[in-house]
C-alpha cells in the first residue's frame, strides 16, 4: 500500500514514515505544497496524510486541489483542534482529521479503517475465481469450490484485510472461537496449503517472517 507524505517537520516526517514502513506501507515524504500537488497528480496512492499548517500555502488549499481530481482518501493533521477548524478540514474534501500530537498506532487505525472503506467489496475476482463476501459462495471456471469452515474463515479474514499483511498470530486469533480451533500455528500452514490447492497458489502470498496476504485483483 503507498502512502503520501505531506509534513514540512523533518523529525516529524521521519518518525512517521519509518513507522509506516515497519507495517508494509511504501512512504513518499514531501514537505510542501509544490511538491505534494505534483506527487498527488502522478502517483496513484492508497492514501494521503496531509499536515495543514504547510509553508506558503496551507493543507487546505492542496486538499482542495486535490480532490478536483481524486477521490483517494485524506487524513489531515494539525495542531489545530477546535470543532470549526474540523469542519472546515471536512468541507475542503479531508475524509479524517487528526490532532497533534498523535500516537502513531492512532494514525494507523485512520489509515487502515480508510483502507478498508474504500476497498470493501461484496465480489471478489482474481484470475478464474471469484469469490461472493455475502453468500460465501466460491467458484473456479464457473464451477463451486467446496471450502471447510476453517478453510473459509481464514480466507474471509485475509480479504477483509485485502490490501494488508496479515500475521500468523492475528490469523490464528481470529479464527479461533468456542473450542480452541488451532493447537498451535503450525495447524495454520495446512489450511493455508489446502487453499492453495484448492484456489490458485498465487492467491495467498506469503509475508516471510510475518504472515500472509491477498494477491492484487486480476493479477
Amino acid at each position: 500500500m503507498k502512502i503520501l507524505l505531506v509534513e514540512d517537520s523533518k523529525t516529524i516526517s521521519d518518525n512517521i514514515q519509518k513507522f509506516l514502513s515497519l507495517e508494509h506501507f511504501t512512504v513518499d515524504a514531501v514537505f510542501d505544497w509544490q511538491s505534494a500537488l505534483s506527487k498527488a497528480e502522478k502517483n496513484d496512492y492508497d492514501c494521503i496524510v496531509l499536515d495543514i499548517m504547510l509553508p506558503e500555502v496551507d493543507g487546505l488549499a492542496v486538499c482542495k486541489q486535490i480532490r478536483k481530481t481524486s477521490e483517494t482518501p485524506i487524513i489531515m493533521t494539525t495542531a489545530k483542534g477546535q470543532i470549526e477548524d474540523k469542519k472546515e478540514a471536512y468541507e475542503y474534501g479531508a475524509d479524517d482529521y487528526l490532532v497533534k500530537p498523535f500516537d502513531l498506532e492512532e494514525l494507523l487505525l485512520r489509515i487502515k479503517a480508510l483502507l478498508k472503506r474504500k476497498n470493501s467489496f461484496e465480489i471478489f475476482q482474481y484470475r478464474d475465481i471469484t469469490i461472493n463476501l455475502t453468500t460465501r459462495i466460491v467458484t473456479k471456471n464457473s464451477k463451486e469450490i467446496s471450502l471447510t469452515i476453517k478453510e473459509y474463515h481464514i480466507l474471509d479474514y485475509l480479504l477483509k484485510n485485502y490490501g494488508f499483511p496479515v500475521s500468523r498470530a492475528d490469523l490464528v486469533d481470529f479464527v479461533r472461537w468456542g473450542d480452541s480451533l488451532f493447537e498451535n500455528t503450525e495447524k495454520l500452514d495446512v489450511y493455508i496449503s489446502n487453499l492453495r490447492k484448492k484456489l490458485d497458489k498465487s492467491l495467498i502470498q506469503t509475508i516471510k517472517g510475518f504472515g500472509y496476504k491477498i494477491a492484487k485483483e486480476n493479477s
